[in-house]
């Protein structure tokens, strides 16, 4: 069978010699698009902390210390390991869910980060929560002499002015560290 040639594919013969002296044809200039607007709408505030250096510490630190107060209050008159345990691992998720929220990374200073200000927070409530309410027990004793219980803020200072190392302490840093650095961070 034979093949029937198209008549406008040239012959190789008849192709035509390339003239190097020729200018080289310009190509068709396109107008660009112009680039959109930039968007007007300002990024939230959960963005600028988490653009922010020192955002999630700081975030960290702000959550560590409120929810610290709040459970300081729940601590029972006389403090005992559940209660202090329970209270202290709801401060811990607080933070270590708060730090692992605004950090871009899963690094170690993110997990730096969720220890420090998770330490700090267990400290505060524990050392308030129980100065507080043990105090109360001593104002009928107290009363007698004329003196009085340390308050929640007497507590407060208290916690405040002492050193916050305590294997409960660090145990719960390490908790939300862990928190903070578990798997791969999603990419919004």
């Amino acid at each position: 069978m034979a093949r029937k040639n198209d008549a406008t594919a040239p012959e190789p013969e008849e192709a035509q010699a390339v003239d190097p002296t020729a200018a080289a044809p310009t190509p068709e200039v396109v107008p660009a698009e112009p680039a959109p607007a930039a968007s007007s709408v300002p990024p939230s505030l959960l963005e600028k902390v988490r653009s922010n250096r020192t955002g999630p510490l700081a975030a960290g630190l702000g959550v560590a210390f409120a929810v610290a107060l709040l459970l300081a209050v729940l601590v029972p008159n006389v403090p005992n390991l559940y209660a202090l345990t329970v209270l202290g691992l709801m401060l811990t998720a607080a933070v270590g869910f708060t730090v692992r929220y605004l950090s871009h990374e899963r690094d170690l200073k993110a997990q730096a980060v969720g220890f420090v200000a998770t330490l700090l927070g267990i400290h505060i409530m524990g050392v308030t929560g129980t100065i507080d309410t043990t105090g109360g027990g001593l104002d009928g004793l107290l009363g007698l002499i004329g003196a009085e219980a340390p308050g929640f803020d007497d507590a407060l200072l208290g916690a405040l002015a002492t050193p916050a190392v305590s294997a409960g302490g660090v145990l719960c840093g390490l908790i939300a560290a862990i928190i903070v650095g578990w798997g791969p961070r999603e990419r919004d």
